[in-house]
């Protein structure tokens, strides 16, 4: 008995060894990076007396940031863009973030030969940090910055089939360069030029959401080809109008008109039908109160619709008012996943980090995350949304050469309705690439839908 004690306890304590052992083989393989890159982690500051901060790039080359010296012998670090990229390749100045911070170990890591770093040291030397190669694209952040000049918002444009964002860029923004000097103003400036917009804006969806309904009732196997409804500008629910945007009366409309022209009557009609389980549960499944696949900082989009609220409550959400609340990257995804045939890649913000000499240290390659759509859903999404630009309110993205366009508007109403926020996602296909686009304007005129025109203009950099 004695003996059997014995092993007894031996083999709980080799288990909970070798779960020790597990552990911490996992903790090195699965969570090294994000523990080194850790602004709470004192071992890169350490870092950065013995090496020179990397060069962050575009993916064609250009450098995004670099550090330089001043007069003095000071290392500082320099934005060579100032604004452009100052929410994506981010600060080192009054704490890190962006591609500084996520990538902060690597660009302070210096995987170079010991030969070379003996050469160093011999000098008296730092060693050159590892070069971060981002997916950023130059021509095309320039041309969003140009786009949004006037309109606080946000735009993302990233590739479908591998999830290379291109370009995120947020307004108002600030000049890194600036900051040491001018952190109090910037810091309390009301329109916020810290805050990214691109994935920490919550904002109302509006119309956009009907993407979410029309693909809860073609999942519930409503009705598509007999669908018919007669607007009339408005619908009265509860004793409360509802109506649609300019109060325009739509006449007549099939299901694909429905969502071409987005009517509001339609759309809280095909909502009546639905089953409100079955819909929060698409919309969970949609990445909606749950994690994003992204490394930045993120705010989770949002979305609650019970049996026990009110008619009004009930049609507002249909269509993308009410309380729910969405972020522009959350929104890219999506469309990202219907122009992939339903597969969502997780997004990369970078593809390689290369040492001081060019020689790749780490390559990234595309990620798939989930399906979020079958293929056959996806192809169905898709003609909803190119009907939207060939004849509904995107018609006038139905004009370039080389770029099929698809789409959905919205026209969100806040300020209790005297303002709105302007929306347009889809993408464009190109040769059989496809690029996504999302564009958000924030506290516009509600009879003015700039989206359709600041993506209008990005899009000619692709055509």
């Amino acid at each position: 008995m004695e003996n059997k004690s014995i092993m007894r306890s031996t083999y709980i304590f080799a288990g909970l060894f070798l779960i020790i052992i597990l552990y911490f083989s996992y903790y090195l393989i699965a969570k090294s990076d994000s523990q080194m890159n850790n602004s709470y982690n004192k071992l890169t500051d350490k870092l950065s007396e013995t090496t020179v901060r990397g060069i962050i790039y575009s993916r064609d080359g250009k450098v995004l940031a670099e550090s330089k010296t001043d007069d003095e012998g000071n290392e500082y670090r320099y934005y060579p863009y100032g604004n452009l990229f100052c929410h994506g390749v981010g600060s080192l100045d009054y704490g890190k973030y962006g591609l500084e911070a996520l990538y902060n170990y690597q660009l302070l890591s210096s995987d170079v030969s010991w030969i070379s770093k003996v050469l160093d040291d011999l000098k008296g030397e730092k060693y050159k940090g590892n070069n971060v190669i981002s997916t950023f694209d130059l021509e095309l952040q320039k041309q969003a910055y140009d786009a949004m000049a006037q309109y606080k918002g946000a735009v993302i444009i990233m590739e479908a089939d591998t999830g290379k964002v291109l370009t995120m860029m947020s307004n108002p923004s600030y000049n890194p360069n600036e900051a040491k000097d001018n952190w109090d103003t910037i810091s309390n400036d009301e329109n916020s030029p810290i805050l990214n917009r691109a994935t920490m804006g919550l904002y109302t969806p509006g119309s956009i959401f009907k993407l979410f309904t029309l693909e809860e009732y073609l999942e519930e196997g409503n009705d598509t080809e007999g669908y018919s409804f007669t607007c009339t500008g408005s619908v009265n629910i509860d004793g409360q109008s509802i109506n649609c945007a300019d109060r325009q009366r739509h006449g007549t409309l099939n299901l694909m008109g429905s969502f071409a022209h987005s009517c509001n009557g339609s759309f809280i009609n095909i909502g009546s039908s639905l089953d409100i389980e079955s819909f929060n549960k698409l919309c969970d499944r949609m990445l909606f109160n749950s994690k994003l696949p992204i490394d930045f900082p993120y705010k989770e989009s949002s979305f609650s619709l019970s049996s026990d609220d009110n008619e009004f409550l009930k049609a507002q959400a249909y269509f993308g008012q009410g309380e729910t609340l969405v972020t522009p990257i959350h929104m890219a995804l999506i469309s990202s996943a219907v122009a992939n045939g339903g597969v969502l890649m997780k997004p990369m913000f970078v593809e390689r980090i290369e040492n001081t000499y060019g020689s790749t240290v780490t390559k990234y390659e595309p990620e798939e995350y989930t399906r979020l759509f079958s293929k056959e859903q996806a192809d169905v999404l898709k003609e909803y949304m190119r009907s939207v630009v060939e004849t509904g309110t995107a018609v006038r993205l139905n004009q370039f050469k080389n770029l099929t366009v698809y789409g959905k508007t919205g026209t969100a109403q806040i300020d209790n309705g005297n303002a709105a926020n302007s929306w347009f996602i889809g993408f464009a296909e190109k040769d059989e690439k496809n690029y996504v686009i999302t564009v958000v304007c924030e506290g516009v005129a509600k009879n003015i839908s700039p989206a359709i025109t600041v993506a209008g203009d990005i899009l000619k950099v692709l055509d």
